[in-house]
């Protein structure tokens, strides 16, 4: 069709859409759909099972050749007999995506016409046994137009058929694409990364264990890695906590239940290290970041609305903090702070509380933000929210495609993941195939909680990469766009920017959810979104209070890495509509913090007496951590009968003990409690305060004092009278002749001089 006609392009479109509905119609007898990208199995009643295992090629085009095959099962109780695999097509291409789903979701065997292709017929399928049918067929045989403008998705019926009869049909898609078929779109993926319970490393090593070697956290590491992905990351994967290493030398979860204080016999120092896979996950991470867009989740998850709502300004900033300083430890550069929104609860409202918690982008379904969700352009998926209630601010909107982002999201082990990646195919060649010149860019965002199979999902990531209609792009040029706001509104609007959402105010947004035809609609009214209870946040925060006034005190706070992990993975938003969990994580983490706190105690001496003016009262401090702290002991009185001289700061070593002292001043007499403490040095309590008796009497020194005195002059009044009752001849002589000077020198002996010659 000449592009100089563009006025009958709309109007073959709408008629071909409605003889292909009145078609369905009639074939089917209803008109029944199912989920998106959910095919129904077959009939109850159906004597087989059909799982599509390829479907070739991606893109068919003149002189190619279409091949399918298929694995199916005889799920009846009677054999099977000349079991063969039959194609059926429709030369009309689909224009409407809601017909994808419509056509996906019949079950019925299809019997319009006789079959293009066929494969060879098994001659018997026993009841529970499973055989491979395959065929090919050349694209001409298919009699689609060759016209570059006809390209598209077109319904493929594969019909399993036993002794000629139908048995069940399995319906799905081939894009046709003719070489001068032009029409394209850019298109991204923006993939979560996050664990399950982000402390899980902590609370449950070995799960978490299992989950890096085979798991959810290997899928993702896996599906992270193909080159075309980019991410919303939680930062906690990046940070591997550490932990207390073991006798083994592998490091392990702290125990946490609560202790009695220090030991008699104190524990060996423990070494604190990150567990060597965890620490290599993170790693590989961060060498796969490349150049790819990375968004910011907040830190384990924390949901940051219910952090505001519940005012835990303390909380919210440690969240943050966390965040900060792991993207800065690992030179990843975020291109927005995001929070996602479900569609059923997308308002203005809602969106409102984001810009307070912060976010800079919100991740919100297309369909609550369209006027009309099955308009058939669909547009870019990126906007701007404006604020009424703060006009300085705006949040730009990601709105990935709900269907697309459904579809992908069923990539999981298990699934017919063959007829997702072609119902993918399918919607994206709609598309672009849409009546509009200006540009557009999708976005692909699978849920938060689909658990992925990286090969599967990696298989289609490379289908929608070698599809000639779907240029891969970075979800970071949609951010551009709505920094620099160089977009159109009105799809056929030639040179210019994307077609996107635009500029929304609070009465444009809408909430929406999937319709049981398997397109998105909006919602009557939105759902309340189920924020974390605010008393379980509360105790959380005392828990983290608690335990950063440990760290102050404390060299290494290495032991504190693992209940903070434990504390803020408490404030996932994972935990919504499951208020059990905050509520243990926040009763777990104020045992531990309390059993660390524990760790270190005071032992003041017994009550005694003072009796002089000055006095030393010794105090014990015990550290039972793995690591030195640096305390402040500090005493006071309950009466001014003392003068208590300044506090004591010490360093106790890990394990170990040290004896502290506290100067009192003796003023008056008389029974005083003493109340010794151990802080931190800026004076906030480490242990709780322990009293002792002191009985003061300062006089007494003078008193013994003065008693001495009395007694030794009384001694010598004593000596005195005796020698004078007993006479002087009991005297020595007294001395007149001078001492010999030279004896003096010689000996130390003093004697006379005439003594000496004497001597001589």
């Amino acid at each position: 069709m000449p592009s100089s006609l563009p006025f009958v392009r709309p109007m073959l479109a709408a008629l071909m859409t409605t003889l292909l509905l009145v078609a369905s119609v009639l074939v089917s007898g209803s008109a029944k759909a199912d989920a998106p990208a959910a095919p129904p199995s077959a009939a109850e009643d159906a004597p087989v099972s059909m799982d599509l295992i390829s479907l070739t090629p991606t893109s068919l085009a003149p002189g190619g050749t279409l091949t399918a095959e298929l694995r199916v099962t005889n799920t009846s109780s009677e054999p099977l007999t000349e079991v063969a695999l039959e194609l059926r097509t429709r030369t009309s291409r689909i224009t409407e995506r809601a017909d994808l789903a419509s056509w996906q979701a019949l079950t019925d065997p299809a019997v319009d016409g006789a079959p293009l292709a066929a494969s060879a017929p098994q001659p018997q399928l026993a009841p529970g046994d499973s055989t491979t049918l395959g065929l090919s067929i050349p694209a001409e045989e298919l009699g689609y137009s060759s016209e570059p403008y006809y390209w598209g998705a077109r319904r493929l019926a594969l019909t399993v058929a036993a002794q000629e009869e139908p048995a069940a049909t399995l319906r799905t898609f081939v894009v046709w694409r003719p070489a001068d078929a032009v029409d394209a779109i850019r298109q991204s993926v923006l993939l979560p990364l996050g664990a399950r319970d982000p402390a899980a490393v902590v609370t449950d090593p070995a799960s978490h264990a299992r989950s890096l070697q085979e798991g959810a956290l290997s899928a993702q590491q896996q599906l992270a890695a193909h080159p075309t992905v980019d991410w919303w990351l939680d930062p906690a994967l990046l940070d591997p906590p550490l932990l207390p290493v073991a006798d083994e030398g592998e490091p392990t979860a702290p125990p946490t239940e609560t202790g009695t204080g220090a030991e008699e016999t104190p524990d060996p120092v423990r070494d604190f290290t990150e567990d060597p896979a965890t620490a290599a996950f993170a790693d590989l991470l961060a060498d796969q970041a490349g150049d790819r867009t990375v968004l910011a989740r907040p830190y384990s998850q924390a949901d940051l609305v219910s952090l505001t709502a519940a005012g835990t300004e303390e909380l919210d900033a440690a969240v943050r903090e966390k965040a900060r300083s792991t993207w800065e430890s690992t030179g990843i550069s975020p291109a927005a702070d995001a929070l996602r929104l479900p569609g059923e609860q997308v308002d203005a409202e809602a969106l409102e509380a984001m810009l307070a918690a912060g976010a800079t982008t919100a991740i919100v379904p297309a369909a609550s933000l369209r006027p009309n969700p099955s308009s058939t352009v669909t547009p870019s998926s990126v906007g701007i929210f404006t604020s009424a209630e703060q006009e300085d601010r705006r949040l730009t909107l990601l709105a990935p495609d709900p269907v697309l982002s459904d579809e992908f999201s069923l990539l999981t082990a298990g699934s017919d993941t063959e007829q997702t990646h072609q119902r993918l195919l399918a919607e994206t060649a709609v598309i672009a195939s849409e009546y509009t010149e200006a540009p557009r860019h999708l976005l692909i965002a699978p849920a938060t909680d689909a658990e992925l199979d990286p090969e599967a999902a990696g298989a289609a990531l490379d289908a929608l990469e070698a599809a000639p209609w779907v240029d891969t792009a970075r979800t970071g040029a949609l951010l551009e766009t709505a920094s620099s706001e160089e977009w159109t509104t009105r799809p056929r609007a030639e040179d210019s920017g994307p077609y996107a959402l635009g500029r929304l105010d609070a009465a444009e947004v809408r909430p929406s959810g999937p319709a049981e035809d398997g397109s998105w609609q909006h919602l009557d009214e939105a759902v309340e979104p189920p924020l974390l209870d605010p008393e379980a946040l509360e105790a959380l925060e005392d828990s983290w209070e608690r335990i950063d006034v440990l760290a102050t005190a404390m060299e290494d706070d290495a032991p504190l890495d693992a209940p903070r992990r434990e504390i803020l993975a408490g404030t996932s938003v994972r935990w919504r509509g499951e208020p059990e969990v905050p509520q243990q994580r926040a009763q777990e983490t104020a045992q531990l913090a309390a059993e660390l706190r524990s760790r270190i105690h005071q032992v003041p001496a017994s009550g005694y007496n003072v009796i002089s003016d000055y006095a030393e009262v010794p105090i014990t401090v015990t550290n039972g951590l793995d690591t030195a702290v640096t305390v402040r002991v500090a005493v006071t009185a309950d009466k001014s009968l003392v003068r208590i001289g300044e506090p004591a700061t010490v360093t106790v070593p890990a394990r170990g003990q040290v004896n502290a002292s506290v100067d009192v001043e003796a003023i008056a007499n008389g029974s005083v409690t003493l109340t010794t403490s151990v802080t931190t040095e800026d004076g906030r309590p480490l242990t709780d305060p322990a009293e002792v008796p002191l009985t003061v009497n300062p006089s007494w020194e003078n008193w013994t004092t003065l008693v001495l005195v009395i007694a030794m002059g009384l001694l010598v009044v004593v000596g005195v009278a005796r020698a004078r009752r007993t006479g002087a001849s009991t005297r020595a002589a007294a001395v007149r002749t001078p001492e010999d000077p030279e004896e003096l020198a010689r000996s130390g002996r003093s004697l006379p001089i005439r003594d000496r010659e004497e001597e001589r």
